[in-house]
């Protein structure tokens, strides 16, 4: 099942300083240009010089040489940044609470803990405070490419900023990421046996997972939100979810739901009837099976042939929350099939591919216990784990 890398990579202690010529990401199909400051000064190693890059917006991008300092602005790109730092997060200094909240008890807090350390003042109730984020002094602001309105923020208080997509398939949109750190960092090519041994594992689990017969496809309820009475849920229009069904050779059983997130009654809810429910975890619901199976506050799903059958499953797996971009998304291509059928599913075998890939990856050997907490909760009842 694992596509082991053309050697294994031991985890990378302290950081690169080399500052040369970078491939930007494919689709910009640009070069960089690298600066040096108007008092003269060489570009190589002088900490004013400056590089251009192209970001996820498709604009250019001017940002200092060497990089010391990193915030991250409404992306949830921890496990993407730590994995291209092969186990380790340096120069980051700030997240939002809410993120760093999400990973306490995770696997990423043991692998990485100074991701816990982050400065996450710059926010007030949730709201972006440009003023204190000045104050952190970053370097470089890591943030949504599809909020503009930040973007501008950013520009008007003289930050360097990197917009990252955050749509399309979470599959690609991470390996999209770790391009444009590659850019960031000055590090070109640096991420390509880790991209390659990833879409060799994606595709075994799409091949595996085509074994499903279209008379057999299984209608799947993905609900990412909560509140007393009302239910969050992936809509028909595309988002992550979606990709991830058609990974899992499964169909979304939200049939009518318009928005990518749509908020639906427990009666729309009864009317579907999927036969599976995924619970986005971390960050979005905050659910757990055990909540649903023993009922919601002003939700009644107890006739509901998932909850009847114990066909309630948690996507907060592994760093965060599996549903969105990150590198474990070719474990989750595995897990997403063999939770939705539980006929392919070989927990053993899958195990093993999730301590072999978190080795090469981010250079981490999970526990026994390790992998019973990424996994509670996420095969079906007829699964013996």
């Amino acid at each position: 099942m694992s596509i082991p890398l053309a050697q294994h990579r031991t985890k990378r202690i302290g950081r690169a300083v080399a500052v040369a010529s970078i491939a930007l990401l494919a689709l910009s199909g640009c070069t960089a240009n690298t600066t040096s400051n108007p008092a003269g000064g060489d570009a190589q190693g002088d900490a004013s010089s400056t590089r251009t890059i192209i970001d996820h917006t498709g604009e250019e991008i001017e940002i200092p040489a060497e990089i010391d300092r990193v915030a991250v602005d409404q992306i949830p790109i921890a496990s993407t940044y730590t994995a291209f730092f092969e186990g380790e997060a340096p120069y980051l200094v700030g997240m939002s609470q809410a993120v760093v909240d999400s990973l306490e008890g995770t696997v990423a807090a043991d692998i990485a803990p100074e991701l816990l350390e982050v400065e996450t003042g710059y926010y007030d109730n949730g709201e972006l405070n440009v003023e204190s984020l000045l104050e952190l002094d970053p370097d470089v602001v890591l943030y949504n490419a599809s909020n503009a309105e930040h973007g501008e923020l950013f520009e008007k208080a003289g930050i360097p900023a990197v917009g990252f997509k955050t749509q399309g398939d979470p599959a690609v949109t991470y390996t999209e990421w770790l391009r444009l750190l590659e850019d960031v960092f000055d590090e070109d090519g640096k991420m390509d046996e880790v991209i390659e041994y990833g879409a060799g594992i994606i595709a075994d689990a799409r091949e595996k997972n085509a074994q499903i017969p279209e008379a057999d496809r299984k209608d799947v309820l993905e609900i990412t939100g909560y509140k007393p009475g009302t239910l969050t849920v992936q809509g028909e229009p595309e988002f992550f979810g979606t990709f991830w069904l058609d990974t899992a050779n499964a169909d979304n059983a939200a049939i009518g739901a318009q928005q990518p997130l749509s908020e639906v009654s427990s009666e729309q809810l009864l009317q579907w009837d999927p036969d599976v429910i995924l619970l986005s975890g971390y960050g979005h619901s905050g659910l757990l099976p055990e909540d649903v199976l023993g009922g919601l506050e002003g939700v009644d799903l107890s006739t509901m042939t998932a909850v009847q059958e114990g066909e309630v499953l948690s996507t907060r797996l592994g760093w965060w929350n599996w549903f969105t971009p990150n590198p474990d998304a070719p474990l989750v291509a595995h897990w997403i099939g063999a939770a939705v059928y539980p006929e392919l599913a070989d927990p053993e075998a899958l195990d093993q591919l999730t301590r072999e890939y978190y080795l090469e990856v981010y250079g981490y050997e999970l526990s026994d216990e390790q992998l019973e907490h990424m996994y509670a909760g996420s095969y079906s009842a007829e699964v013996d784990r």
